[in-house]
């Protein structure tokens, strides 16, 4: 635990991840990076880009940066994009590694608006709040 972080206490807590397949988590990643720009990303990203100029600091964060390489002429949307979805793959990577560190987390197959993961997920709730504290 980090120097001057309490432990939490008086709490019983339930750890849930989401482990999809990832072929399908990186569909997601890609349909979502490439929406993102639908949505009028580089529209958006200009308008900050005006009012805060190009070194803010939010502007280097995944998509607002790419959006930002194309405003600049250093790339096009459609490289902007796949440097977005490349990008997100890689972050989600490095949190599934970060998360799969953490103990007592009960994974979930599949993704969040799965049915069958909702079903999976109410009753691992149901059994931990019927469970005993310790």
């Amino acid at each position: 635990m980090a120097e001057g972080a309490d432990a939490l206490t008086g709490y019983r807590i339930l750890r849930l991840g989401l482990e999809p397949e990832r072929a399908r988590l990186y569909e997601r990643i890609n349909r979502r990076a490439a929406e993102m720009f639908d949505r009028g990303l580089i529209e958006e990203t200009e308008r900050l880009v005006e009012r805060y100029g190009y070194h803010c600091r939010p502007l280097t964060s995944l998509g607002y940066a790419e959006a930002v390489a194309v405003l600049r002429g250093e790339c096009g949307r459609e490289e902007a994009v796949a440097r977005a979805r490349q990008g997100h793959r890689n972050y989600a990577k490095r949190q599934g590694t970060w998360f799969r560190r953490e103990p007592e987390i009960h994974w979930l197959k599949g993704c969040g608006g799965d049915a069958e993961v909702a079903a999976e997920a109410r009753g691992l709730v149901l059994r931990h709040l019927e469970a005993p504290a310790a």
